[in-house]
């Protein structure tokens, strides 16, 4: 888990926004499935709502999940058509300035614009990304999660080896 959280950071130094996005909304899944071995849209949710507390009032887990699906499956911003969604319809996502601007009940010129929440991608995948350290470090005890996690990807360099028997 701690390479997966170190290619977030990586992609942000890199400025890499898409792929640190991305990775950053599959770590409420990976937390849950390590948790109870298979994940789910109701876990994914609790999962964010219980670690990101600081989201709380802006950002739901249930909207949240709505994103990774939308982002993830079909590389849009737009949630309206996720069914899992509780409030919000879009984000928008900067890379600086307006960290969790939430705009409700908005029209321009008579007509309804879709609620917004503004995210500052960089804040927002360090938050999750702490998130994530900290969850690992409250259950760095727990059998069950330690044997899941030693059955998480890894990519290998030159030089190491699996299991000590194939060389790379």
């Amino acid at each position: 888990m701690e390479n997966i959280i170190d290619s977030i950071s990586k992609a942000i130094r890199d400025k890499n926004w898409y792929s640190a996005l991305a990775v950053s909304l599959m770590i409420p899944d990976i937390c849950t499935a390590l948790e109870h071995e298979r994940t789910n849209g109701g876990r994914y949710a609790d999962w964010f709502q219980e670690n990101l507390i600081q989201y709380d009032g802006f950002l739901s887990g249930n909207d949240c999940y709505a994103l990774r699906c939308s982002l993830l499956h079909e590389a849009r911003d737009d949630i309206t058509t996720q069914r899992c969604r509780d409030v919000l319809e879009r984000y928008l996502f900067t890379t600086s300035g307006l960290h969790l601007g939430l705009f409700t009940e908005n029209y321009l010129n008579g007509e309804r614009i879709p609620s917004i929440l503004v995210l500052n991608v960089q804040h927002f995948c360090e938050d999750v990304c702490a998130a994530a350290t900290k969850w690992l470090e409250a259950n760095k005890r727990d059998a069950q999660i330690q044997t899941r996690l030693g059955q998480t990807i890894k990519i290998y360099r030159p030089g190491e080896s699996y299991k000590g028997v194939i060389g790379f």
